[in-house]
């Protein structure tokens, strides 16, 4: 009877002990890191300074696809939406012959992005 009610006893404390670990860590609060996206978007306009061609661009990699420069000679493109903070935006004619790249902070509102291409091979 003894070794019973000890059993019990042990048994119903693994599981108040599992039952209250588990609901305090779902409740854990997460602070925002203050480099991180506030929910604050900016308009980014992309001038490509000495490139007269298609250009495709991208957001802080080549797998994040924002769009191309419209038409042939129009070198300034707006892209709508960008998270505030430090970016860098990427450029490659889309024949892959000259591309380049650069970082800057993007603020609320209007920001404009200068890049420069260079030849690839």
């Amino acid at each position: 009877m003894i070794k019973e009610s000890a059993l019990f006893k042990k048994s119903v404390l693994i599981i108040s002990i599992t039952l209250i670990l588990g609901l305090f860590a779902g409740c854990m609060f997460i602070a925002p890191n203050p480099g991180q996206n506030t929910g604050q978007m900016g308009t980014v306009y992309i001038n490509i300074s000495n490139g007269n061609w298609y250009y495709y661009i991208y957001l802080d990699s080549y797998s994040n696809y924002l769009g191309t420069t419209d038409i042939y000679g129009q070198k300034t493109k707006a892209f709508y939406n960008i998270p505030i903070g430090y970016h860098t935006f990427y450029a490659e004619d889309v024949d892959g012959w000259y591309s380049g790249q650069k970082t800057q902070y993007i603020q609320p509102g209007s920001n404009i992005v200068n890049i420069q291409v260079y030849f690839n091979y």
